[in-house]
């Protein structure tokens, strides 16, 4: 399946992973659009995809909280977003401190951003893949889902109902042409986990012995928007990690 001229949304586009996708699915002719909630990082980042030789192709930004409910409402609503082929749900923030310790306003955040982001994002966009009959749902988990994380226990909760999240509603829309997956990335080289691997150590726990590219999770969203009968995927791409 060829993603020449398809539409995509991706919020969480203006950096690392989300950015990532969002820079292959270009340079695949996909037009894509870049969600996110800080504007200028969004202009430098959209300025970056590949425009190729299709002078119809526009990539666009749309800055907004994707936690709230009225920044899915307008762009959903936006006449440059009466189709959406491929939704990529990336956004995320995360976590580095105790249950007890961590604030209630930053829990409010986590699941705001990590979880309803996603929740918003399907629910809003999936009525308009109803109606063409057919488009992808791509979102973006983490291995901590299911193997859970000593100071990131609200981030790994919130991820794992992005996991359980996508699996009910592959449930619901396969009947409509409309595929539900979603990746489990383990540690890979982004601004969220710079000076993690300091020192090597975390290294040394993946089988693999390095972290992992936003590039390399790239081409995992790129295998599950162009095969046609990937639906309800849960695809680790971890390093092995996940088998330690």
């Amino acid at each position: 399946m060829s993603l020449a001229g398809k539409q995509c949304i991706v919020s969480g586009g203006s950096r690392g992973i989300g950015l990532a996708i969002a820079r292959l699915f270009a340079a695949e002719g996909a037009a894509c659009t870049l969600v996110g909630r800080d504007r200028p990082r969004l202009d430098t980042a959209v300025k970056t995809l590949e425009r190729g030789d299709d002078d119809t192709l526009q990539h666009d930004i749309s800055c907004f909280d994707v936690g709230t409910v009225n920044g899915w409402e307008k762009l959903k609503a936006s006449t440059k977003h009466q189709n959406c082929d491929i939704l990529v749900n990336a956004a995320g923030i995360s976590q580095n401190s105790f249950l007890f310790a961590t604030k209630p306003s930053d829990l409010d955040a986590l699941i705001a951003t990590n979880l309803m982001g996603t929740v918003w994002g399907c629910k809003y966009f999936v009525p308009k893949m109803m109606k063409q009959k057919g488009g992808c749902i791509i979102n973006v988990s983490s291995l901590l889902a299911t193997h859970g994380g000593r100071g990131a226990s609200v981030y790994a909760a919130s991820k794992a109902g992005v996991v359980a999240l996508t699996r009910s509603l592959a449930w619901e829309v396969g009947r409509f042409g409309i595929r539900a997956n979603v990746l489990l990335p383990g540690y890979v080289k982004t601004d969220m986990t710079e000076g993690m691997d300091a020192n090597g150590e975390l290294s040394a726990l993946i089988p693999m012995g390095r972290l992992g590219l936003d590039t390399e999770v790239a081409e995992a969203a790129l295998f599950l928007a162009t095969n046609s009968y990937a639906h309800n995927c849960v695809l680790n791409i971890d390093g092995g990690l996940s088998a330690t």
